[in-house]
């Protein structure tokens, strides 16, 4: 696996050299928000940095879980370390996994087991006060499931009867204090909302030339038996890509992207239209 590490703004370390990311989901940049690291020194602070007893029906764990319960409408909610930990419990349920990002919900069809919508991509910049995709209206959903602050947790939510069937995961205090702060400034960050979407629509028509496909998100995939190229040209002009995977590239613009930033992408597009590159990748069609 790839190793990078987050500096300030949108940047990453990466080999050694400090990168423009256009890679991370963290479209409202809320893992480096100062309150939200304040909330999660607060905590440090009160509780320690063990992690929170699930035991005991008024821990912090549990009061931060019914808040996002009720935040995202639903009965009950559970978190998790990671999402590696929420997968071993959707695992348990044997159920079917849906993409709020990807997949068309209209068409959805009742199958044998349980159908779970994945609305990582949309919690934060979508849906009500910013809580994700609006599924009241969807047939065959039965819960919800996500990560949280780009990978430092996760959750699932549904009605008490179904989440209850599950075990919830151990966070430590400081990403739980994090995790009370997020769900707070959440519903205040209208103006970062639009702000990513604005920066999606530009970024679609620089990507004009190319065919390209916009997700519900802010992002936006390229699909090209050059994939894995194109991401290196980009790394040579100092922005970050992640690996590609199954010749498909994603861009992420995010709220911490400035002008500046921008005309750093569009410089790096322009150029790369002068190459043999481009002309490799006319062949390019959608991804599925």
């Amino acid at each position: 696996m790839e190793s990078i590490t987050p500096t300030d703004g949108p940047y990453v370390i990466y080999k050694g050299k400090k990168l423009l990311d256009f890679s991370s989901y963290d479209f409202l940049g809320l893992t480096q928000h100062p309150e939200v690291k304040k909330g999660a020194i607060k905590y440090a602070l009160k509780y320690g940095v063990g992690t929170s007893p699930l035991s005991l029906s008024s821990s912090p764990h549990r009061e931060i879980e019914a808040k996002l319960a009720h935040y995202l409408g639903q009965e009950a909610a559970l978190l998790f370390s990671s999402q590696r930990e929420l997968q071993l419990q959707l695992n348990k349920l044997d159920a079917t996994v849906i993409s709020t990002e990807t997949d068309d919900l209209t068409t959805l069809k009742k199958t044998k087991g349980l159908t779970i919508a994945d609305d990582t991509f949309l919690i934060g910049i979508e849906g009500k006060n910013g809580f994700g995709s609006d599924l009241s209206d969807v047939e065959h959903i039965d819960m919800v499931c996500g990560s949280l602050l780009c990978g430092s947790g996760a959750f699932i939510a549904g009605r008490k009867t179904k989440v209850a069937a599950l075990t919830s995961g151990a966070l430590s205090f400081p990403v739980l204090g994090a995790l009370d702060s997020a769900l707070v400034f959440i519903p205040e960050m209208e103006a970062e909302r639009k702000l990513v979407h604005n920066h999606q629509a530009w970024l679609v028509n620089q990507l004009d030339d190319f065919s390209i496909r916009k997700l519900r998100s802010s992002r936006v995939v390229l699909q090209t038996n050059e994939a894995e190229t194109l991401r290196q040209f980009f790394i040579q002009q100092q922005i970050y890509l992640a690996p590609s995977q199954n010749k498909t590239i994603c861009f992420s613009p995010t709220a911490l992207h400035t002008p500046d930033d921008l005309d750093q992408l569009a410089a790096a597009l322009k150029k790369l239209a002068a190459t043999d590159l481009a002309l490799a990748m006319q062949s390019l069609t959608p991804a599925p």
